[in-house]
């Protein structure tokens, strides 16, 4: 399939609908005559145009956003199915095949859901070993990104993530554990990797210390980019958006970018749209209901909504651990709409709730949902 553009003195093909489309936004502000329409041309049908004549522009008729919206989504499936696998220590993370489950390990004294239960090394060992009797990943955290937390010292982040990461790796039933850290800091992200750490996961999308991305293109190991305004002490305060959705794209490929810039390679590259982070409790459910979209960036997507705000605000439930069910509830929406890694707290559970939606919405390879 091919799409071409065409006005005047111009006509070119494309392969890609969204380059298609791109070029033909890029010729608009050329137009000088009110008679002049730019049109993109699926081989011989008209798919869109452009002219000033038009009140609603890319409007050619019924059924016509239908069309285009299916268009988006096959590229995006496209661009999804192209996806490199993760390969780390013994683990394949093979992207559209299953749910992939990330456990939250918060070694803070503050964190909304768990703050003060694992913030010593022998309970953090304690609960890493519980979740990874359910879980792929351990992100492991050192600062609370709770709404209005305030930033802690980099001496006591180090002191509270790599001794944890240290002992995981001293202990011989987690030592093939892939871990990730959760951080913004460049020089923590550089002594948790060489603690032992496979994943950096950046809740800034490495706006806060660009560095980062050079920490994780010379070590060699994926980079989780999440889209945020502002800071978890300030970033409720930011929650005006024109258009949500295509902002969150547009923040996260420019970070894309950026990554590429100083070496990571594509594949080493996942994306979090940030709910709960800068975000309305009714913009979360609109991330979730359009998690699709961001199947075009070529990344795969990781989605934390557990135990989150946005739930209690639905549930009217102030406690963060009796929000279980509403979470399950928006894990399966994740799932359904194409997430591919989960940030979870209760690993028994979610894993339970992964595994059945997987074997609606995904192609799995579960021998027990094989057998006849």
């Amino acid at each position: 399939m091919t799409f071409t553009v065409i006005t005047r003195g111009f006509r070119q093909e494309f392969e890609r609908w969204t380059d298609a489309l791109e070029t033909a936004n890029g010729l608009r502000p050329q137009l000088k005559s009110w008679f002049v329409d730019i049109r993109i041309f699926d081989d011989k049908d008209l798919v869109w145009m452009y002219s000033k004549l038009r009140a609603h522009p890319e409007y050619i008729g019924p059924g016509t956003y239908d069309r285009l919206a299916r268009l988006f989504i096959a590229e995006g499936q496209k661009v999804a199915a192209s996806r490199q696998p993760w390969q780390i220590r013994d683990q394949s993370f093979n992207w559209g095949e299953r749910t992939y489950l990330m456990g939250v390990l918060n070694v803070t004294p503050d964190s909304f859901s768990d703050g003060g239960q694992f913030n010593t090394v022998e309970a953090a060992l304690q609960q890493a070993q519980a979740l990874l009797a359910h879980v792929d990943i351990l992100d492991i955290g050192g600062q609370s990104t709770r709404p209005g937390a305030e930033q802690i010292s980099l001496g006591a982040e180090l002191n509270r993530v790599v001794p944890v990461i240290e002992a995981i790796r001293q202990t011989e039933t987690l030592q093939q554990a892939v871990i990730s850290v959760d951080t913004t800091r460049a020089t923590v992200a550089r002594a948790a990797v060489e603690a032992g750490a496979d994943i950096i996961n950046d809740i800034s999308g490495a706006t806060y210390e660009p560095d980062i991305l050079k920490v994780a293109a010379k070590a060699e190991v994926p980079i989780i980019l999440m889209h945020l305004r502002g800071t978890p002490a300030t970033m409720q305060q930011m929650t005006d958006y024109d258009d949500l959705i295509n902002e969150i794209v547009e923040f996260l490929r420019q970070q894309i970018d950026q990554a590429l810039a100083v070496g990571i390679p594509m594949q080493n590259i996942c994306i979090d749209p940030g709910i709960g982070f800068a975000k309305t409790y009714p913009q979360n459910l609109e991330i979730l209901r359009r998690l699709p979209d961001l199947a075009a960036l070529g990344c795969p997507v990781l989605v934390g909504v557990s135990r989150k705000r946005f739930i209690g605000w639905i549930l009217d439930q102030p406690d963060p651990q009796q929000r279980e069910w509403g979470t399950a509830a928006a894990c399966t929406a994740a799932i359904a709409n194409g997430a591919d890694i989960l940030r979870i707290h209760n690993g028994a559970a979610m894993a339970d709730v992964a595994r059945v939606a997987d074997a609606i919405w995904r192609s799995t390879k579960d021998p027990a949902l094989t057998a006849s």
